[in-house]
């Protein structure tokens, strides 16, 4: 008998569900804000903020009132583990909670679905099949029937068949030729200039002006309108024989996309990957720092860039120019100091066996790094937390933040919480790091316990600079005292600065704060 062998994977299965997560659905929700919680999500995650993504909606598990919301969060966070982190097994634990936790609810279909898929994917034929088994048991009706039926025929044949592990794929420098940077969004008027031919091409490559500017863009209906006459299209294309294109006074390498969506234009700068990093590298650490520090912001910038690439195929761009993202200042950002530290690690990247890793970095570490479960409930063996002596006294490293009890409420309030007027803030547990773990915050409607970087980003991310800190509650509010700014997880830019100081070089300052990696150099054109 000939066996239909699925053609899908794993990844096939969850995608179906990434439209959720990119377009999240209404919820009802009680006293806390699931509706805005699944929205914070859905954003994070198009931003490529994947562990922040997942952070979230472990947030909605531990507060939600609905037990669908929590089994739909639960299950979203599987498909990230799996689909954009690579982290399988993560994403089983995600899919069995689903299972066990809530049997009855339709969402617990999809997480058998999804399971099987992962074992099979991975090479576990036995354990898929009894997942497909089960699926077409407990969901004689559901859609995806003979879907299971094959795969679960596929995996029954495949049982004893020798698996090894498969070998990574061959690294190259990113899904496309060029990072796709969103500049702006839902803008209603955008200015280009060139000091030569600037050209705007339609869709079909139509050429529909050609001069040196200024073409005025803004939108009627569904129709992008060039100094004020329409193009009859929803999109076009601006390029330059100048190596530069000014985009509202900012000058650009590359070429933009311009698009007229529901709720206005955006704009899309297209170029090569290192031709971006010479926008970013400057924006995110001082031109003035050491060779060796700025060619590790260089490699962990471009790790982290082709990283949120290589999971936005689907996606109309790659990165945004906001700390989102990496903060990217385009050509008039860049410095001879920053562009040749990208030039001599030209196409280097960080992998952990054999992949691309997650390159986070952050301001100061405070003396210690973070794991990134004790930040984001997402655990990633190579962000782990270590003692950072390199990062202890530097400028900033530490500071005070008092915040009155109705500013308090008021923030966490803006964020879909239901804490009406404050009687105690508590820590509850610290972190190996000697972070804060969490934060009870008791009021008249009852208690929340959050995650302590979930509480940092409602203070005020650039306020609570860090949850290393201690505090002291008064009548009138709250006083903590911290040290370090940022997450803590991956690399200390202070810390990579003290680093190249001593002598190290930039890989040894690299793998000091990433754990188990290599360095490598992808091919480029």
């Amino acid at each position: 008998m000939s066996v239909s062998t699925p053609k899908s994977t794993s990844v096939f299965a969850v995608f179906i569900l990434a439209g959720f997560l990119i377009h999240p659905p209404s919820m009802a929700y009680g006293a806390y804000d699931d509706t805005r919680g699944f929205r914070n999500a859905a954003d994070l995650l198009n931003q490529g903020r994947y562990l922040e993504s997942i952070g979230t909606y472990q947030e909605i598990v531990s507060h939600s009132d609905e037990e669908g919301n929590k089994a739909r969060a639960l299950l979203y966070m599987g498909t990230i583990y799996g689909l954009f982190l690579d982290q399988y097994d993560a994403a089983l634990t995600q899919y069995d909670r689903v299972i066990r936790d809530y049997p009855d609810h339709e969402i617990a279909a999809e997480a058998l679905f999804n399971r099987g898929t992962v074992l099979y994917e991975n090479g576990r034929f036995k354990q898929a099949h009894g997942s497909f088994a089960q699926y077409l048991k407990a969901y004689p009706d559901e859609k995806r029937r003979q879907s299971a039926e094959i795969w679960a025929d596929s995996a029954k044949h495949r049982i004893g068949e020798k698996t090894s592990e498969a070998a990574p794929p061959p690294l190259t420098g990113g899904s496309e030729p060029t990072m796709r940077v969103l500049i702006r969004d839902h803008v209603t008027r955008i200015t280009l200039d060139s000091e030569t031919a600037l050209i705007i091409s339609g869709v079909s490559g139509k050429r529909l002006y050609s001069g040196t500017g200024p073409a005025a863009f803004t939108q009627r209906g569904s129709f992008l309108l060039l100094n004020g006459r329409s193009l009859n299209s929803d999109r076009c294309r601006a390029e330059s024989k100048q190596p530069t294109i000014s985009l509202d006074g900012h000058r650009f390498r590359g070429t933009f996309t311009l698009t007229a969506e529901t709720e206005g234009i955006r704009v899309v700068n297209h170029l090569p990957p290192e031709q971006y990093l010479y926008g970013v590298v400057p924006r995110e650490m001082s031109s003035g720092w050491p060779k060796e520090a700025l060619m590790a912001q260089a490699v962990a910038a471009r790790t982290y860039a082709l990283y949120i690439q290589s999971k936005s195929r689907d996606k109309v761009y790659d990165v945004v120019s906001t700390t989102s993202s990496q903060v990217y200042g385009g050509y008039d950002a860049e410095m001879e100091n920053t562009n040749s530290a990208v030039d001599l690690t030209r196409g280097q990247v960080i992998t952990h066996r054999g992949k691309l890793i997650v390159a986070y970095f952050h301001s100061n570490s405070g003396g210690h790094t973070e794991d990134a479960k004790n930040v984001w409930s997402a655990d990633l063996p190579y962000l782990k937390g270590s003692p950072d002596r390199f990062s202890v006294q530097k400028p900033g490293s530490t500071w005070d933040y008092v915040i009155g009890y109705a500013d308090l409420r008021d923030r966490l309030n803006r964020y879909g919480m239901d804490v009406g007027s404050i009687q105690a803030l508590e820590p509850v547990g610290k972190t190996p790091s000697g972070r804060i773990a969490s934060f009870k915050v008791i009021s008249d409607k009852g208690s929340h316990v959050l995650r302590s970087n979930a509480f940092r980003i409602k203070m005020g991310a650039t306020k609570l600079k860090s949850t290393l800190v201690g505090i002291e509650i008064d009548r009138s509010g709250v006083r903590f005292k911290g040290k370090g700014y940022g997450h803590g997880v991956g690399m200390s830019q202070w810390g990579a600065r003290q680093m190249a100081e001593e002598g190290f070089g930039y890989q040894d300052i690299l793998k000091h704060y990433y754990r188990d990696v290599d360095i490598v150099a992808l091919t480029l054109p």
